[in-house]
């Protein structure tokens, strides 16, 4: 008997102190509900906070299982903040999806900063919600309205293309996606 209260009791107090909160270690998607075998980021290239990063050079992201088709207009590259003019480009996905490479259609400007910013709605094959959490591992950080300022209201322009983003970029829990940023050189 003892035992068994005892095992309840620490499973309370998991639940109560953020077992299950969204941490970067949690299988936590954008809406706060678990997410098992959920998509994640395992490598983004250049690295997020990266200072120097040659402005010729293509942005390639590597995803721990294969991504649906259309996700990579989930993804956009901005100069200098979450809510800066898109740059214009081709975004390309390995033969096996794990790998979605965006080349700029022009070089990057030189010591100029630039925000990759993920969709919360990214899915893999299967269906399931990225985790976004796990972004935090590789420097990444929630987008907040308050980042996106006046864009959070009616949203900011497009994809790796022009239009308008629209459903797909605010999180049942106000939050925005994620943003990885780097620096030219």
């Amino acid at each position: 008997m003892f035992r068994t209260t005892l095992k309840l009791a620490s499973l309370a107090s998991l639940i109560a102190f953020g077992g299950c909160s969204k941490n970067a270690s949690s299988p936590v998607g954008p809406n706060g509900a678990l997410t098992v075998d959920a998509p994640i980021v395992l490598s983004l290239l250049p690295a997020s906070a990266t200072i120097g990063v040659d402005p010729a050079k293509s942005v390639t992201i590597t995803f721990n299982m294969p991504m649906m088709s259309g996700m990579e207009m989930l993804v956009v590259l901005h100069e200098g903040s979450v809510t800066g003019p898109q740059v214009a480009g081709n975004a390309a996905w390995s033969a096996d999806r794990r790998v979605l490479t965006f080349t700029p259609a022009a070089t990057l400007k030189a010591k100029t900063m630039y925000v990759l910013h993920f969709s919360p709605s990214l899915q893999g094959m299967n269906g399931k919600t990225i985790n976004m959490a796990q972004g935090m591992n590789l420097g990444g950080q929630f987008v907040t309205g308050g980042m996106m300022g006046a864009a959070s209201a009616g949203m900011m322009g497009g994809s790796w293309g022009s239009g308008m983003m629209g459903a797909g970029w605010k999180a049942n829990d106000g939050t925005f996606g994620m943003q990885f940023t780097f620096t030219t050189a």
